[in-house]
């Protein structure tokens, strides 16, 4: 056989893989990029309960100073300790599913440069 048309296929191969590779890369990123709205809730969600949780906590804190161990000033610190936890809670989560690390498509890239280096 002549080395000419073997370095064709060859060159036909490795396009159509790189093609599959691609497309994988492309499928890989959609599917990361769903989680992107549920985390943009989530951080919204903690942007918006941990000042809510702020105030809350200090008009206990001075409720509970002013009348030392009154039921209702006890409830108000609760609250605002509940709140303030599920506020950084949920922006803890939501940032950590943001990282450009979780959403690159990893497997594809690696993929595509071990097959790249090869050649």
């Amino acid at each position: 056989m002549q080395p000419a048309p073997l370095l064709l296929d060859l060159m036909r191969q490795v396009r159509e893989l790189l093609l599959v590779e691609l497309s994988l890369a492309q499928a890989e990123l959609r599917e990361r990029g769903r989680s992107i709205p549920s985390s943009l809730t989530a951080v919204v969600a903690g942007l918006i309960l941990l000042p809510v949780g702020v105030v809350l906590f200090f008009v206990a804190v001075s409720l509970f100073l002013r009348r030392l161990g009154a039921p209702l000033d006890l409830a108000f610190l609760i609250v605002g300790l509940v709140l303030l936890a599920g506020g950084a809670l949920a922006l803890w989560w939501g940032a950590n599913r943001l990282k450009p690390s979780r959403l690159a498509p990893v497997k594809s890239m690696s993929q595509i440069s071990s097959l790249l280096g090869e050649l």
